[in-house]
């Protein structure tokens, strides 16, 4: 099993205290195969310790750095996973928001390498047909010229 750990002293103000609640929430209704699981949640006076499966492959970034490149099968396999993840996160409402290769582990199975998006931080949920109320990365005050 891995351990995320989450130390309450960095959990400063309301915004730190929702987002942190909006990822447990949405990690804990979770229930795909290529998602990671949490297992427990364990609140003690100091940190937050989220219980989740091991993941033995390391990131996926990590993994084509050391390939260098990859076939375009294997490339398909995964890729085709990580649509999967996103679809069934998307058919739940939910937008991770912060989806790249240091976000994604690999867990080897007989099959081959299977993909677990991880890293919830970001990440928040959405009624159809209406846009998220919460910004998030600098681009997007470029795009928008926010500034």
């Amino acid at each position: 099993m891995g351990v995320k750990v989450l130390e309450k002293s960095k959990i400063q103000d309301q915004g730190d205290v929702r987002r942190v609640n909006r990822e447990i929430k949405i990690l804990m209704r979770c229930g795909c195969f290529n998602v990671s699981e949490v297992f427990e949640v364990l609140d003690t006076q100091n940190a937050i310790y989220l219980i989740m499966e091991h993941i033995d492959g390391g990131e996926l970034f990590d993994f084509i750095v050391k390939q260098k490149r990859l076939e375009e099968r294997q490339a398909c396999f995964l890729f085709h996973q990580i649509l999967d993840g996103l679809e069934y996160l998307h058919s739940n409402n939910i937008s991770h928001r912060d989806i790249k290769p240091e976000n994604i582990l690999l867990q080897s199975s007989p099959a081959g390498w299977i993909v677990k998006i991880i890293d919830f931080g970001l990440s928040n949920t959405f009624e159809d047909g209406q846009l998220l109320k919460t910004a998030c990365g600098e681009s997007l005050d470029l795009i928008l010229d926010l500034n």
